[in-house]
Protein backbone atom coordinates (compact mmCIF):
# COMPACT_ATOMS: atom_id res chain seq x y z
CA UNK A 1 0.00 0.00 0.00
CA UNK A 2 1.63 3.21 -1.12
CA UNK A 3 0.53 6.69 -0.20
CA UNK A 4 2.13 10.11 -0.03
CA UNK A 5 2.81 11.91 3.22
CA UNK A 6 0.67 14.79 1.96
CA UNK A 7 -2.38 12.58 1.46
CA UNK A 8 -2.02 11.02 4.87
CA UNK A 9 -1.59 14.43 6.51
CA UNK A 10 -4.84 15.52 4.85
CA UNK A 11 -6.63 12.48 6.24
CA UNK A 12 -5.16 12.86 9.71
CA UNK A 13 -5.99 16.57 9.85
CA UNK A 14 -9.65 15.70 9.22
CA UNK A 15 -9.70 13.02 11.90
CA UNK A 16 -10.24 15.48 14.78
CA UNK A 17 -8.80 12.93 17.18
CA UNK A 18 -9.37 13.44 20.88
CA UNK A 19 -5.63 13.24 21.55
CA UNK A 20 -2.55 14.52 19.75
CA UNK A 21 -1.71 12.35 16.75
CA UNK A 22 1.77 12.53 15.24
CA UNK A 23 1.22 11.40 11.66
CA UNK A 24 4.92 11.61 10.69
CA UNK A 25 5.86 9.35 13.60
CA UNK A 26 3.02 6.99 12.70
CA UNK A 27 4.23 6.67 9.11
CA UNK A 28 7.79 6.00 10.26
CA UNK A 29 6.60 3.31 12.67
CA UNK A 30 4.46 1.75 9.96
CA UNK A 31 7.50 1.53 7.65
CA UNK A 32 9.39 -0.36 10.37
CA UNK A 33 6.48 -2.77 10.80
CA UNK A 34 6.47 -3.41 7.05
CA UNK A 35 10.06 -4.65 7.41
CA UNK A 36 8.98 -6.84 10.33
CA UNK A 37 6.25 -8.33 8.15
CA UNK A 38 8.86 -9.32 5.55
CA UNK A 39 11.05 -10.90 8.25
CA UNK A 40 8.15 -12.96 9.65
CA UNK A 41 6.98 -14.00 6.20
CA UNK A 42 10.46 -15.39 5.49
CA UNK A 43 10.42 -17.13 8.87
CA UNK A 44 7.11 -18.79 8.02
CA UNK A 45 8.54 -20.15 4.77
CA UNK A 46 11.49 -21.57 6.70
CA UNK A 47 9.78 -23.13 9.72
CA UNK A 48 6.59 -24.39 8.08
CA UNK A 49 8.63 -26.86 6.02
CA UNK A 50 11.06 -27.95 8.75
CA UNK A 51 11.49 -31.72 9.13
CA UNK A 52 10.32 -31.90 12.75
CA UNK A 53 7.42 -33.95 14.05
CA UNK A 54 4.73 -31.53 15.32
CA UNK A 55 3.24 -31.68 18.80
CA UNK A 56 -0.54 -32.06 19.09
CA UNK A 57 -3.02 -29.76 20.89
CA UNK A 58 -0.65 -27.35 22.66
CA UNK A 59 -1.21 -24.17 24.70
CA UNK A 60 1.78 -21.88 25.34
CA UNK A 61 1.86 -18.69 27.45
CA UNK A 62 3.88 -16.03 25.62
CA UNK A 63 3.73 -13.13 28.09
CA UNK A 64 2.50 -12.63 31.67
CA UNK A 65 1.62 -9.69 33.93
CA UNK A 66 3.65 -8.91 37.05
CA UNK A 67 0.94 -10.61 39.14
CA UNK A 68 1.47 -13.84 37.20
CA UNK A 69 -1.71 -13.63 35.12
CA UNK A 70 -1.32 -14.61 31.47
CA UNK A 71 -1.30 -11.64 29.09
CA UNK A 72 -0.77 -13.45 25.75
CA UNK A 73 -1.15 -17.12 24.89
CA UNK A 74 -0.96 -19.35 21.81
CA UNK A 75 -2.97 -22.52 21.30
CA UNK A 76 -2.60 -24.78 18.27
CA UNK A 77 -3.90 -28.10 16.99
CA UNK A 78 -0.38 -28.92 15.75
CA UNK A 79 2.84 -27.04 16.47
CA UNK A 80 6.59 -27.16 16.05
CA UNK A 81 8.90 -25.47 18.59
CA UNK A 82 12.23 -23.93 17.66
CA UNK A 83 13.58 -23.13 21.12
CA UNK A 84 16.99 -21.78 20.09
CA UNK A 85 15.50 -19.45 17.46
CA UNK A 86 12.50 -18.47 19.63
CA UNK A 87 9.88 -19.39 17.02
CA UNK A 88 6.69 -21.45 17.12
CA UNK A 89 4.99 -22.72 13.97
CA UNK A 90 1.36 -23.71 14.34
CA UNK A 91 -1.64 -25.05 12.47
CA UNK A 92 -5.17 -24.26 13.64
CA UNK A 93 -3.88 -21.45 15.84
CA UNK A 94 -5.66 -19.33 18.47
CA UNK A 95 -3.81 -16.24 19.76
CA UNK A 96 -5.40 -14.65 22.84
CA UNK A 97 -4.67 -11.43 24.70
CA UNK A 98 -6.07 -10.96 28.22
CA UNK A 99 -6.57 -8.06 30.61
CA UNK A 100 -4.89 -8.14 34.01
CA UNK A 101 -8.12 -9.44 35.58
CA UNK A 102 -8.12 -12.42 33.20
CA UNK A 103 -10.93 -11.23 30.91
CA UNK A 104 -10.40 -11.51 27.15
CA UNK A 105 -9.04 -8.40 25.38
CA UNK A 106 -8.76 -9.74 21.82
CA UNK A 107 -8.27 -12.95 19.88
CA UNK A 108 -6.96 -14.02 16.49
CA UNK A 109 -7.81 -17.36 14.87
CA UNK A 110 -5.50 -18.43 12.05
CA UNK A 111 -5.22 -21.33 9.61
CA UNK A 112 -1.41 -21.47 9.85
CA UNK A 113 1.15 -19.10 11.31
CA UNK A 114 4.59 -18.62 12.77
CA UNK A 115 5.15 -16.59 15.95
CA UNK A 116 8.33 -14.95 17.23
CA UNK A 117 8.02 -15.35 21.02
CA UNK A 118 10.55 -12.58 21.70
CA UNK A 119 8.76 -9.87 19.70
CA UNK A 120 5.23 -11.34 20.10
CA UNK A 121 4.67 -10.89 16.39
CA UNK A 122 3.97 -13.29 13.58
CA UNK A 123 2.92 -14.10 10.04
CA UNK A 124 -0.37 -15.83 9.19
CA UNK A 125 -0.60 -17.81 5.97
CA UNK A 126 -4.17 -18.44 4.87
CA UNK A 127 -7.23 -16.98 6.59
CA UNK A 128 -7.23 -14.94 9.80
CA UNK A 129 -10.19 -13.83 11.93
CA UNK A 130 -9.69 -11.22 14.67
CA UNK A 131 -12.16 -10.06 17.31
CA UNK A 132 -11.71 -7.17 19.76
CA UNK A 133 -13.30 -6.39 23.12
CA UNK A 134 -15.63 -3.73 21.69
CA UNK A 135 -17.05 -6.17 19.13
CA UNK A 136 -15.04 -5.03 16.11
CA UNK A 137 -14.33 -7.96 13.78
CA UNK A 138 -11.54 -8.15 11.18
CA UNK A 139 -11.02 -10.83 8.53
CA UNK A 140 -8.36 -11.26 5.88
CA UNK A 141 -5.85 -13.46 4.09
CA UNK A 142 -2.08 -13.43 4.63
CA UNK A 143 -1.66 -11.27 7.72
CA UNK A 144 1.21 -9.81 9.74
CA UNK A 145 0.38 -9.13 13.39
CA UNK A 146 2.15 -7.58 16.36
CA UNK A 147 0.65 -8.17 19.81
CA UNK A 148 3.04 -5.63 21.31
CA UNK A 149 2.04 -2.87 18.85
CA UNK A 150 -1.60 -4.06 18.61
CA UNK A 151 -1.23 -3.85 14.85
CA UNK A 152 -2.47 -5.96 11.94
CA UNK A 153 -1.46 -5.70 8.29
CA UNK A 154 -3.71 -7.61 5.89
CA UNK A 155 -2.43 -8.37 2.40
CA UNK A 156 -5.61 -9.72 0.80
CA UNK A 157 -9.40 -9.81 1.22
CA UNK A 158 -9.92 -7.35 4.08
CA UNK A 159 -13.28 -7.10 5.86
CA UNK A 160 -13.75 -4.83 8.91
CA UNK A 161 -17.07 -4.81 10.77
CA UNK A 162 -17.46 -2.12 13.41
CA UNK A 163 -20.24 0.07 14.75
CA UNK A 164 -22.82 -1.55 12.46
CA UNK A 165 -20.79 -0.72 9.35
CA UNK A 166 -18.70 -2.83 7.01
CA UNK A 167 -15.50 -1.83 5.21
CA UNK A 168 -13.94 -4.02 2.53
CA UNK A 169 -10.72 -3.63 0.54
CA UNK A 170 -7.92 -5.64 -1.02
CA UNK A 171 -5.33 -4.62 1.61
CA UNK A 172 -5.42 -2.87 4.98
CA UNK A 173 -3.50 -1.73 8.04
CA UNK A 174 -5.28 -1.77 11.42
CA UNK A 175 -3.66 0.12 14.31
CA UNK A 176 -5.65 -0.60 17.47
CA UNK A 177 -3.52 1.60 19.76
CA UNK A 178 -4.09 4.78 17.74
CA UNK A 179 -7.57 3.91 16.47
CA UNK A 180 -6.53 4.23 12.80
CA UNK A 181 -7.26 1.86 9.92
CA UNK A 182 -5.99 2.30 6.36
CA UNK A 183 -7.64 0.56 3.40
CA UNK A 184 -6.23 0.27 -0.11
CA UNK A 185 -7.71 -1.06 -3.34
CA UNK A 186 -11.41 -1.42 -4.22
CA UNK A 187 -12.58 0.08 -0.94
CA UNK A 188 -16.28 -0.37 -0.09
CA UNK A 189 -18.04 1.13 2.93
CA UNK A 190 -21.59 0.00 3.73
CA UNK A 191 -23.70 1.46 6.51
CA UNK A 192 -27.05 2.77 7.71
CA UNK A 193 -27.99 5.97 9.51
CA UNK A 194 -31.56 6.34 10.85
CA UNK A 195 -32.92 3.64 8.49
CA UNK A 196 -31.16 5.21 5.47
CA UNK A 197 -28.65 2.91 3.75
CA UNK A 198 -25.56 4.43 2.19
CA UNK A 199 -22.48 3.16 0.34
CA UNK A 200 -19.09 4.68 -0.37
CA UNK A 201 -16.57 3.32 -2.90
CA UNK A 202 -13.02 4.61 -3.34
CA UNK A 203 -9.45 3.72 -4.20
CA UNK A 204 -8.22 4.34 -0.64
CA UNK A 205 -9.78 5.13 2.71
CA UNK A 206 -8.69 6.00 6.23
CA UNK A 207 -10.96 5.14 9.16
CA UNK A 208 -10.64 6.78 12.57
CA UNK A 209 -12.19 4.90 15.47
CA UNK A 210 -12.97 5.51 19.13
CA UNK A 211 -11.74 2.38 20.89
CA UNK A 212 -12.09 -0.52 18.48
CA UNK A 213 -15.77 -0.33 17.70
CA UNK A 214 -17.04 3.22 17.05
CA UNK A 215 -16.28 4.28 13.48
CA UNK A 216 -16.14 8.05 13.98
CA UNK A 217 -14.83 9.27 10.64
CA UNK A 218 -13.86 7.90 7.22
CA UNK A 219 -11.72 9.80 4.71
CA UNK A 220 -11.99 8.38 1.17
CA UNK A 221 -9.58 9.19 -1.67
CA UNK A 222 -9.43 8.50 -5.40
CA UNK A 223 -12.46 8.08 -7.67
CA UNK A 224 -14.97 8.33 -4.84
CA UNK A 225 -18.63 7.36 -5.44
CA UNK A 226 -21.26 7.85 -2.71
CA UNK A 227 -24.85 6.60 -2.74
CA UNK A 228 -27.56 7.44 -0.21
CA UNK A 229 -31.19 6.84 -1.11
CA UNK A 230 -31.91 8.49 -4.48
CA UNK A 231 -28.71 10.53 -4.34
CA UNK A 232 -25.39 9.69 -5.99
CA UNK A 233 -22.19 11.68 -5.48
CA UNK A 234 -18.91 11.62 -7.39
CA UNK A 235 -15.71 13.38 -6.32
CA UNK A 236 -11.97 13.22 -5.77
CA UNK A 237 -12.15 13.02 -1.97
CA UNK A 238 -14.91 12.57 0.59
CA UNK A 239 -15.22 12.65 4.38
CA UNK A 240 -17.94 10.81 6.30
CA UNK A 241 -18.56 11.91 9.91
CA UNK A 242 -20.77 9.70 12.03
CA UNK A 243 -21.58 12.28 14.73
CA UNK A 244 -23.75 14.35 12.40
CA UNK A 245 -24.37 11.75 9.65
CA UNK A 246 -22.60 14.07 7.20
CA UNK A 247 -20.69 13.43 3.98
CA UNK A 248 -18.48 16.20 2.56
CA UNK A 249 -17.30 15.77 -1.04
CA UNK A 250 -14.33 17.68 -2.48
CA UNK A 251 -13.08 18.30 -6.00
CA UNK A 252 -9.38 18.04 -6.73
CA UNK A 253 -8.91 21.83 -6.60
CA UNK A 254 -8.16 21.98 -10.33
CA UNK A 255 -10.28 20.40 -13.08
CA UNK A 256 -12.48 17.91 -11.23
CA UNK A 257 -15.46 19.22 -9.24
CA UNK A 258 -17.65 17.37 -6.78
CA UNK A 259 -20.99 16.30 -8.30
CA UNK A 260 -24.24 15.25 -6.62
CA UNK A 261 -27.13 13.75 -8.60
CA UNK A 262 -30.67 13.37 -7.25
CA UNK A 263 -32.39 10.52 -9.11
CA UNK A 264 -35.80 11.03 -7.52
CA UNK A 265 -38.93 11.82 -9.56
CA UNK A 266 -37.71 15.32 -10.38
CA UNK A 267 -34.09 14.75 -11.29
CA UNK A 268 -31.51 17.38 -10.40
CA UNK A 269 -27.74 17.71 -10.45
CA UNK A 270 -25.33 20.05 -8.70
CA UNK A 271 -21.59 20.58 -9.06
CA UNK A 272 -19.25 22.48 -6.79
CA UNK A 273 -15.82 22.78 -5.23
CA UNK A 274 -17.30 21.28 -2.05
CA UNK A 275 -20.67 19.61 -1.52
CA UNK A 276 -22.03 18.65 1.89
CA UNK A 277 -25.08 16.45 2.36
CA UNK A 278 -26.61 14.52 5.22
CA UNK A 279 -27.49 10.81 5.02
CA UNK A 280 -30.44 11.24 7.40
CA UNK A 281 -32.07 14.29 5.73
CA UNK A 282 -32.51 16.07 2.38
CA UNK A 283 -30.22 18.97 3.33
CA UNK A 284 -27.44 19.89 0.87
CA UNK A 285 -24.86 22.69 0.97
CA UNK A 286 -22.71 23.60 -2.03
CA UNK A 287 -19.68 25.90 -2.43
CA UNK A 288 -19.31 27.52 -5.92
CA UNK A 289 -22.32 25.68 -7.28
CA UNK A 290 -23.59 24.91 -10.77
CA UNK A 291 -27.14 23.51 -10.71
CA UNK A 292 -29.20 21.78 -13.40
CA UNK A 293 -32.83 20.64 -13.06
CA UNK A 294 -34.93 18.22 -15.08
CA UNK A 295 -38.22 20.04 -15.77
CA UNK A 296 -39.89 16.96 -17.29
CA UNK A 297 -40.99 18.94 -20.38
CA UNK A 298 -42.39 21.87 -18.39
CA UNK A 299 -41.76 25.17 -20.21
CA UNK A 300 -40.37 27.76 -17.84
CA UNK A 301 -41.58 31.37 -18.16
CA UNK A 302 -39.19 33.71 -19.93
CA UNK A 303 -37.37 36.36 -17.96
CA UNK A 304 -36.89 40.05 -18.83
CA UNK A 305 -36.02 40.77 -22.48
CA UNK A 306 -37.01 37.26 -23.54
CA UNK A 307 -34.30 35.50 -21.52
Amino acid sequence: MRLSVEIFLFAASLALTAHAFDSAEWLAQRAMLDLEAERLRDAYAKYSTADIEPAESIVVPVESYSNGAVKTSIAAKRARFFVKEGFVWGEGVEIRQFRRDGSLESKIDADNCVVDRDTRSGWIEGHAHAEFKDEAVLDGERVYFSAMEEYLKIYSGTVLKADGKELRSRRADYDHQNGVAMFDGDVELRGREKKNDYTLDAGQAFAFLSGTNELRRVVALGGVAVRSGDREGFCDRAVFTKRDSKIVMYGDGESVTARLVDNSKRRSEVEGVRITFWTDSEQVEVVDSKVSLDTNGLKLPKGPEGR
